[in-house]
């Protein structure tokens, strides 16, 4: 296995520092909730009031490790995308290929801008990265799917799948239907798509990946 490609699958499998960085702030913010509260309240740089639609009121928001989390997530960001170019060269060569990697490091440049901007500090810039994140890249997994259907099946169905349940919670989130929770809801559009950048850096690593154009 060439070097970079090694490179890139390590640099997704560290992703799973933005679960840990997570868990670290919520675990400084005693009343947050994962099944109510929004993913990106963690990165709030001032405490104060915000209006949360669930439970359809205004809530203290104040979270002590706001910078852990918001650096974690820019970092998570950052590792995504050098994942994407890194790995760039294992994937069959075709225009699928380009376009599915293209969503996926525009997936990575919106967690970077929801990192660095956080909710209460310019909304708007934060709002695209999120749209970005959580919404756009999940196009980019089910293209990958498509990529890769004829010679990694399972992996292609666990690709589609990432896609649909995230591209689900985001669409569920948008809409206000929050089944289980408004921060529940927010996690099957987030989670499964860190998951899956983890799960590929491994089984890249354990050269369960291969293909005759890499």
């Amino acid at each position: 296995m060439p070097g970079q490609i090694r490179l890139g699958a390590i640099f997704w499998l560290l992703t799973v520092e933005f679960f840990i960085a997570q868990f670290v702030a919520q675990a400084a913010w005693p009343g947050y909730s994962m099944l109510t509260n929004d993913i990106s309240l963690l990165g709030v740089t001032s405490c104060g009031t915000y209006l949360n639609p669930a439970p359809d009121g205004i809530m203290p928001v104040c979270s002590p490790l706001s910078l852990v989390f918001n650096l974690g997530m820019a970092l998570n960001g950052v590792l995504v995308v050098l994942g994407v170019w890194f790995t760039r060269d294992l994937w069959p060569q075709t225009k699928l290929k380009i376009a599915a990697l293209w969503l996926l490091a525009l997936g990575g440049d919106g967690t970077m801008l929801a990192g660095a901007f956080p909710l209460d500090t310019i909304p708007a810039m934060h709002v695209i990265g999120a749209a970005l994140a959580l919404g756009l890249a999940c196009f980019g997994f089910m293209l990958m799917a498509k990529v890769v259907w004829q010679t990694h099946r399972a992996f292609a169905i666990y690709s589609l799948t990432t896609g649909v349940l995230a591209l689900l919670g985001f669409v569920l989130y948008v809409a206000e239907i929050y089944l289980g929770g408004r921060g529940t809801v927010e996690r099957l559009a987030a989670w499964p798509q860190t998951l899956w950048y983890i799960v590929t850096g491994a089984l890249i690593l354990r050269g369960k990946l291969r293909f005759s154009a890499s």
